[in-house]
């Protein structure tokens, strides 16, 4: 018995690595050292002229999302949904990203159909600038079905140590404000599988559903860049899974709470859809999912006209959500 035989071939991973290729350049920046094909990538740190550096470092999956994608054959975006879920928490601190890692598994390599996963990761890197340094492809028979796949993603960025957000800054009256996500991102997808894509209920046949439930997830590294370069930020929330409910609360201080206007911003039709749709309450839909809002920013209200003033000159639509309180609850009123 050959190793082909046992279900991996050595022959289409070689294919597969000169067919990403190309793509892969595109991503690379001066820093990167050496070509990507090496044992292990290298990146200087030259160009970063910073007091104290400090790495920051993330990884992340895309999930249930990724079960949705196959059957919808809408697997590219899935790829920026990967980037996206390492540099949006990264950002978190007020790092910049620098480069990413991705892995990519599944039962049998097809080189075309998986370049697309690529494809989609180098969308995410180049909106994010940060350089697709590496990555592995597994190839491994038995341990997934069919077209079934698996993704996981590394990001890591520097941030000088002054220019960390610091969260005991934060008071009571500080406001909260929401940007837009471009849709659910890629979190409470398990639920969203069951309702939409069931086999006695699936919308796989409904191009428009399907492009608003498959939409990427947006990436904020660079109007944070922006921002912060212009405003004095306190804190940012990277709104994932546990929705609004438990993400916002972790950028605070102990003892501090949060309490949110409600119709403050607009919710996507889509989330009202989910609900209709299931049996979730309110509370529990905002704390599953994002509710529009991929990531709130905390600041000192004497900065909110400021922080108005930088998003409104980029046409980026913004939302006084609400405040950050003297009590450790989190109520919408």
């Amino acid at each position: 018995m050959s190793y082909k035989d046992s279900g991996v071939n050595i022959n289409e991973g070689n294919k597969f690595v000169k067919k990403i290729q190309p793509y892969v350049k595109k991503t690379l920046t001066s820093e990167v050292i050496g070509n990507t094909t090496s044992f292990a990538a290298l990146f200087s740190l030259k160009k970063e002229r910073m007091k104290d550096p400090i790495l920051v470092a993330c990884t992340d999956g895309v999930g249930t999302k990724i079960e949705v994608g196959i059957k919808t054959n809408k697997i590219r975006g899935l790829g920026t949904d990967l980037v996206a879920m390492s540099i949006n928490d990264l950002i978190c601190t007020s790092a910049k990203p620098l480069f990413f890692l991705d892995y990519l598994a599944t039962s049998k390599l097809k080189v075309d159909y998986h370049a697309e996963i690529i494809k989609g990761i180098v969308d995410g890197c180049l909106e994010s600038d940060c350089s697709l340094i590496g990555g592995e492809t597994a190839e491994m028979p038995g341990m997934y079905d069919g077209k079934d796949f698996d993704l996981a993603g590394f990001a890591v960025g520097i941030v000088d140590k002054k220019d960390i957000y610091n969260n005991s800054k934060i008071k009571s009256g500080d406001l909260l404000i929401g940007i837009p996500s471009s849709g659910i991102h890629s979190n409470g997808y398990s639920l969203v599988r069951k309702l939409f894509f069931s086999k006695t209920n699936s919308f796989s046949s409904d191009p428009r559903f399907v492009n608003t439930i498959m939409k990427p997830t947006r990436i904020y590294s660079k109007l944070l860049s922006m921002l912060k370069n212009k405003v004095h930020i306190k804190g940012v929330a990277h709104i994932t899974g546990g929705g609004l409910v438990e993400n916002i609360p972790r950028i605070l201080p102990d003892g501090f709470g949060v309490e949110l206007k409600s119709n403050s911003w607009p919710v996507q039709k889509i989330f009202r859809t989910i609900q209709e749709s299931s049996s979730l309450s309110s509370e529990e839909m905002f704390n599953i999912f994002n509710m529009g809002l991929g990531i709130v920013i905390c600041v000192d209200k004497k900065n909110l006209s400021r922080l108005q003033r930088a998003l409104a000159a980029k046409k980026e639509k913004h939302y006084v959500i609400g405040k950050v309180t003297n009590s450790s609850n989190f109520s919408i009123i």
